[in-house]
């Protein structure tokens, strides 16, 4: 550090010298060589002139030369992904769904489950009839179980059991059926959610294209300026700055569309999803498009129904009281009747015995080691607990239809300040272009392009609170349980 203050003082003294020296050097060389006045002045002027110029020359040079090096790709802007496969419209997606969606088939044949229980529970109070065939051989008549005829023989024998008093399991069939009305408003809940996310994505898919759209329009107008900025610059308003300003302005507007581009596919890969498939899948149709089939799907608005999770949240607590009744049979006692009828004799010659008995069998349960009221009182906890699930769930199905319904007022006005907002952008883009054509006194190059960036940052905007304001609209019937289509057509 010393040793460069020490050098730096050492320039800064011979600067100073040279600063003195100089006015006595040319003193001495005036008085050596006289001249007018006027003529040394206008020598300095021409040379401070020829300096300026050489300068300006120079600056020139460089602006030229960092121009010619900018290297911007003036092509227009790509077309828009092609989908792998596209569908027409919301009824032809929801008739495919119904079809090819993995929740939706789990909800069936969970339906299905609950009817196969419902037979089973019937199998309980119903009769039974059990043929057995036998045909043996024995080398003596006396065995050590019965008296049986010597060598081979053939018997037959039917039993017909019929429980006569058995509350436990006529209980059990009322269960069952209440198990598949909550395997049938669980399909409807699933319907509702697919529904929901479909919906969803339908208006992702339409939002992402038109936000790719939107990119390319704005690059398009950025290539325009680029243009007018050349042709400004090519009769001599402005210089090399400008056009790299342009050429900026173009790189930028492109390098967004890749980023566009990608959400599109995206968003239509997440929609193939739903249907259990890879690669991309489309739908023809705008928001608006959308929203008016839906409201054709889903009908006119009916108040006083809850929605299927509320239901199924109150079918469980019934479930549950129905389990805590099932302990309770345990305690009752049952009676059934048994019919025995035989036949045995000599394989196909005979002669054959017939014979038959009827029993009737009461069973009287008095004490398991109190494993029944171990049950009971597990089974009356969980009563407590499918309770408050049951108001946990309308609770939180209140406060979501509430912030849904609210959701759309703050949506409109979001989109109305957007909308406000890009009118407004493309106002001032408009005047600034205009007036730079015209080469309007104040306006520079630098206004046209940040009016064009601002336009296209407003019309981003203006995509996504559209997009917050159609989800919205369109969420408040599924969130509600207010559409009528999700509940048509289930089993």
């Amino acid at each position: 550090m010393i040793r460069a203050l020490r050098s730096a003082t050492s320039v800064a003294l011979a600067l100073l010298g040279a600063l003195v020296v100089a006015p006595v050097v040319l003193a001495q060389a005036g008085a050596t060589r006289p001249a007018p006045v006027a003529s040394t002045s206008a020598r300095g002027a021409a040379s401070t002139s020829a300096s300026a110029s050489a300068s300006a020359k120079a600056s020139a040079a460089a602006l030229a030369a960092s121009s010619a090096a900018a290297d911007v790709d003036e092509s227009e802007p790509p077309p828009l992904p092609k989908a792998t496969k596209s569908v027409a419209g919301w009824r032809a997606l929801w008739d495919e769904g119904a079809k090819s969606n993995l929740d939706l088939r789990v909800a069936v044949d969970e339906i299905e489950r609950a009817e196969a229980a419902t037979r089973v529970a019937w199998g309980g109070v119903l009769p039974t009839a059990t043929g057995v065939v036998t045909l043996g051989y024995a080398s003596t008549s006396n065995t050590l179980f019965a008296t049986v005829p010597t060598g081979s023989s053939l018997s037959g024998d039917l039993v017909v059991v019929a429980p006569l008093v058995h509350l436990r399991n006529a209980h059990a069939i009322g269960t069952a059926r209440v198990g598949e009305d909550v395997a049938r408003l669980s399909l409807v809940d699933v319907r509702r959610r697919f529904a929901l996310s479909l919906s969803r994505a339908l208006l992702s898919i339409a939002a992402a294209r038109r936000l790719a759209e939107i990119y390319r329009v704005g690059l398009r107008g950025a290539l325009a300026r680029l243009e007018l900025t050349r042709a400004r610059v090519g009769i001599g308003v402005g210089d090399a700055r400008d056009l790299l300003r342009a050429q900026q302005d173009v790189a930028s507007a492109r390098a967004a569309i890749p980023g566009a581009d990608e959400a599109l596919r995206q968003a239509r890969e997440g929609l193939a999803i739903l249907f259990g498939q890879t690669g991309e899948l489309d739908v023809a149709g705008d928001p608006s498009a959308l929203q008016a089939e839906l409201a054709t799907f889903c009908g006119a608005a009916t108040s006083g129904t809850p929605r299927a999770d509320v239901a199924i949240a109150k079918k469980q607590v019934e479930l549950a009281q129905r389990n805590v009744d099932d302990v309770a049979l345990l305690f009752a006692p049952t009676l059934s009747a048994r019919l025995d009828l035989g036949t045995l004799g000599a394989p196909l010659a005979g002669p054959y015995a017939n014979g038959w008995s009827v029993l009737g069998v009461l069973t009287i349960p008095l004490y398991d080691g109190g494993v029944r009221y171990g049950e009971k009182r597990d089974r009356v906890a969980l009563v407590d607990e499918s309770r408050a699930r049951a108001l946990q769930t309308e609770v939180a199905v209140a406060t979501e239809g509430a912030q849904a319904r609210r959701a759309i007022e703050v949506a409109v006005a979001a989109e109305h300040a957007a909308r406000e907002a890009r009118d407004l952008a493309r106002k001032i883009d408009e005047a600034q272009r205009g007036a730079y054509e015209v080469g309007a006194s104040g306006t520079t190059n630098f206004d046209v392009i940040e009016a064009g960036r601002s336009l296209r940052q407003a019309e981003g905007l203006l995509v996504v609170r559209e997009l917050e304001l159609a989800r919205a609209r369109v969420s408040l019937p599924f969130v509600d349980g207010s559409c009528a289509g999700v509940g048509a057509g289930a089993p």
